[in-house]
């Protein structure tokens, strides 16, 4: 299998610095753990790692630890042999297999369930494993490349990510840092993908007005390199300068505390007002019930997307900071239809 090639863009002496460590790891046949905030380009890394190693022309498998439901995890990484549990009507392959003679790349390590690091741990240190209801061993021959936006050290002091683990995947270290601490690529960035746009698209090329370039260097980019691709997208094809410029300026407002919205706005707006005023002439009244919820759902929607907002979209540290448990954020963010305006 083969994929474009990787270019990871930018002049600055951070980016540079992670453009030298992946030259030089790239064709060591050792496990790499790469860290940084959501949208900074962990995945871009990881597929330079596999591109420019002598694994290239081997799969390149992502596993999104965050997205696999804990009871699915095992078999998805494992596969299992038919008829080992109910519904295994047929064997499958797990991912490990699939990535053989080439990279696995585990992203979202840290929300991996603790029950399940055990078992990749000695996956990794023994290089071998059982299908689920498998009795043939399977060899393990793929590199694994691993990706978190968590603080796996304090993950370890609370409990939550073994350290044998964390020492056995990170045998090779990158950090990313983020956007706002390397503003100088900023310019590289939006020349990189408003040429990929232009090409790809068949689009104008759009040209970044002054106003707009300095609010791009002002902001703080909670979003990373992932947010600012969106918002050019956005121009390239809707040329919503203005929209763009205000959408920046309301979330740099509220960063710092200048004129922030009112999470109470959403209770005066649980109903809109001309749906209130068809039930009044059609004598169809909402219930109380029914506007406290809808209030309700309002109120948590704002909060829950500030907080993650904040966080960088970090669903786990937002968690705490909202004091609910980092399932019940998942299900009120599935319920809520809240998902990142930088996908």
């Amino acid at each position: 299998m083969s994929f474009q090639k990787p270019v990871i863009i930018g002049s600055s002496p951070a980016i540079q610095k992670v453009i030298e460590i992946t030259q030089k790891v790239a064709d060591i046949d050792l496990n790499v753990l790469i860290t940084g905030e959501s949208g900074v380009g962990k995945e871009l890394v990881a597929r330079a790692l596999h591109f420019y190693s002598p694994r290239q022309t081997g799969p390149f498998i992502k596993v999104n630890s965050a997205a696999l439901p804990s009871e699915l995890i095992e078999s998805e990484l494992f596969g299992y042999e038919k008829g080992s549990f109910t519904g295994a009507d047929k064997s499958k392959v797990g991912k490990f297999e699939l990535a053989s003679h080439g990279s696995i790349f585990l992203d979202e390590i840290g929300e991996i369930p603790t029950f399940m690091q055990a078992k990749l741990l000695q996956v990794l240190q023994d290089k071998s494993y059982y299908r689920i209801g498998g009795i043939k061993e399977v060899e393990v021959n793929a590199r694994v490349i691993a990706a978190t936006n968590q603080n796996l050290d304090q993950e370890i002091l609370h409990g939550h990510f073994r350290d044998d683990l964390f020492y056995r995947l990170s045998t090779i270290s990158i950090h990313i840092p983020p956007l706002r601490e390397r503003k100088e690529d900023i310019h590289d960035l939006i020349d990189f993908f408003c040429t990929q746009m232009q090409k790809q698209h068949n689009l104008p090329r759009i040209h970044i007005n002054s106003r707009l370039m300095d609010l791009f260097y002002e902001y703080h980019w909670p979003g990373n390199i992932r947010e600012l691709e969106n918002y050019l997208k956005r121009l390239s094809v809707l040329e919503n300068y203005n929209e763009i410029a205000q959408k920046i300026q309301s979330n740099m407002n509220h960063k710092y505390g200048v004129a922030p919205h009112s999470v109470a706005e959403p209770l005066e707006a649980g109903i809109p007002e001309e749906v209130i005023k068809e039930n009044l002439h059609n004598k169809v009244f909402p219930s109380l019930k029914e506007v406290r919820d809808q209030a309700i759902h309002r109120v948590e929607k704002v909060v829950i997307e500030k907080v993650l907002e904040e966080t960088g979209w970090n669903r786990k540290r937002a968690s705490q900071v909202l004091k609910i448990s980092y399932r019940a954020l998942l299900y009120k963010m599935k319920d809520l239809d809240i998902s990142p305006p930088y996908k």
